[in-house]
This record gives C-alpha cells, structure tokens and sequence, in this order.
C-alpha cells in the first residue's frame, strides 16, 4: 500500500499510508525538507482537501488515503482572528491542474466545503471493508 505526494517543483515521494496520521504528516515534513513546526495536509488532484491534520492524530492515515493515489501536499496556515488558510506547496499547479488551483486557492477557510468530501470518502472506504456498497 502507497500514496504518491507531489510538492515542489513537481517533486513527488511516496509514502506508506498505514501508521497513524500524525507520524505519516511528520514523516512527509521530514522527507520534503520542511521544518516541523510547519502544519501541512493533502488535498487529492482534484483539490479536495483530505484533512488529516484535523484527524485524530492516532488514527490510521490509511482510513483517509487510497492506496495507489496521487495527493498533492499543501500548508496550512494559522490567522490571528483564527481562521485558517491552505497553501498548495506544488509548483505549476496552475498550468498544470488548473482545477485543483482554483479549488485550493478559492477557499477562504481550510473548513467547511472540503469537509463533506472526506466523510464521503471515508464512508465509501469503510463500506468496502464491511462489504456494504456505500454511496
């Protein structure tokens, strides 16, 4: 089991998926060079954020990622009346995955919209696992 993870200039790694979100964000960090006290995430190639950073931090990334896909890495960043903003670390993004740019970039909050895409996802993953067709 694997994920790829795109960053930079168009830079990928992969990534074994099966540990606890928490040690998989740290690992990422450490392995694109990015300073721990940077928060990051994913989102998928089509800009969805995947949230793992709001995740319980002991919980499998694994229940989160498919196997075998394509994540694009993104910083998240804190503001002063506490709101949050994401930032896609991919360069060319917008030459190359112009949809993907105008979703991440078009968010005022790293909230409420992508939300709904991850419990969907995480839904159809867990009625795989039960054998259960999911929506």
């Amino acid at each position: 089991m694997f994920i790829k993870v795109l960053y930079g200039d168009n830079e990928e790694a992969i990534f074994n998926p099966q540990c606890r979100t928490l040690l998989l964000l740290e690992h990422i960090k450490e392995r694109v060079g990015y300073q721990s006290d940077i928060d990051i995430d994913l989102s998928d190639e089509n800009g969805f954020i995947v949230h793992l950073l709001r995740s319980p931090p002991l919980q499998f990334a694994s229940e989160f990622l498919e196997s075998r896909r394509t994540f694009i890495l993104v910083r998240v960043s804190k503001h002063e009346d506490g709101s949050e903003s994401v930032e896609p670390m991919l360069k060319n993004l917008r030459a190359d995955r112009p949809n993907a740019f105008a979703r991440l970039t078009s968010y005022d909050s790293y909230g409420a919209p992508q939300a709904e895409v991850t419990e969907k996802r995480v839904g159809r993953q867990r009625s795989k696992k039960s054998g259960k067709r999911g929506k």
